[in-house]
């Protein structure tokens, strides 16, 4: 289901962009869509009659037909609007790192993992901070490696939980979940120099995961688009397929049915 709703999300807010951008553009494309689908409608009602001259189309086949009409009048400005998809991927992975910043629930979770992962570590001294079940709610961090493996662990989980909320940028993106040690190290020094005696915050650790998924993200915008624009024109055309499939079928049986029904000549 988040596929589904990945997708929608994405390509309304493309669409959005770009009636923002050039509405009166929006409208010559929908205009054109209406005309495309309106032409590919009347070419299937003569479809039929090419296996059999007399064939009318159902009720039911009309109906696919204006449902067709209605995607092809859609996907023709949403094939323009694919150029708008880099600024939408932008909103759209901000939005979720807001989201995520300001969740008391999921960095209530992060801070009860990492404090078992830091705490077995062996690094610190725990003596004097109780477990989160016990309402702890801070972690040593005096040693580097401590206060890297923190803001490491913040980072991959804000990745898991991108992939998880949007699974199908995720598989287009291809985000790997591992966090580059050097960007994390040097993140790490130069938050603490600037903050001394400070905890890392959870918002250096989200946008760590941030710019990794940008990283990802830009070298492969240009080929998003052109699968994206391909993807729509093969789906219209397997819509398509199935509609004139379904007529030829339907004209081919009604040949079988006159001609059962045609009795045979008698010659004089």
């Amino acid at each position: 289901m988040n596929y589904i709703v990945n997708f929608f999300a994405i390509f309304s807010d493309a669409i959005h962009r770009l009636i923002d951008h050039d509405p009166k553009y929006f409208v010559l494309l929908l205009l054109s869509g209406l005309a495309l689908a309106s032409i590919l409608w009347l070419l299937c009602t003569f479809f039929g009659r090419l296996f059999y001259k007399p064939y009318r189309l159902s009720m039911g086949q009309h109906i696919l037909c204006g449902l067709l009409a209605v995607m092809v009048t859609v996907t023709v400005p949403t094939y323009i609007a694919a150029v708008y998809l880099p600024p939408t991927f932008a909103a759209v992975i901000a939005h979720w790192r807001d989201a995520l910043a300001s969740s008391q629930a999921w960095q209530n979770k992060q801070f009860t993992s990492q404090y078992h992962e830091i705490k077995n570590m062996k690094l610190e001294d725990f003596s004097t901070y109780p477990a989160p079940e016990q309402g702890g709610e801070k972690i040593p961090a005096n040693h580097t490696e401590t206060r890297i493996k923190l803001s490491q662990m913040t980072a991959e989980a804000a990745i898991e939980n991108f992939n998880f909320n949007f699974p199908l940028l995720s598989i287009i993106i291809g985000t790997k979940p591992a966090i580059s040690a050097n960007a994390v190290s040097e993140d790490v020094s130069n938050y603490f120099k600037a903050n001394p005696g400070t905890s890392y915050p959870h918002t250096r650790g989200i946008q760590l995961a941030v710019e990794q998924i940008y990283r990802e993200l830009e070298p492969q915008i240009p080929r998003i688009i052109f699968i994206t624009r391909v993807l729509l024109i093969l789906f219209t055309a397997l819509c398509y397929s199935i509609c004139l499939g379904w007529i030829a079928y339907a004209a081919l049986s009604q040949i079988r049915i006159h001609s059962a029904h045609t009795p045979p000549s008698i010659n004089s």
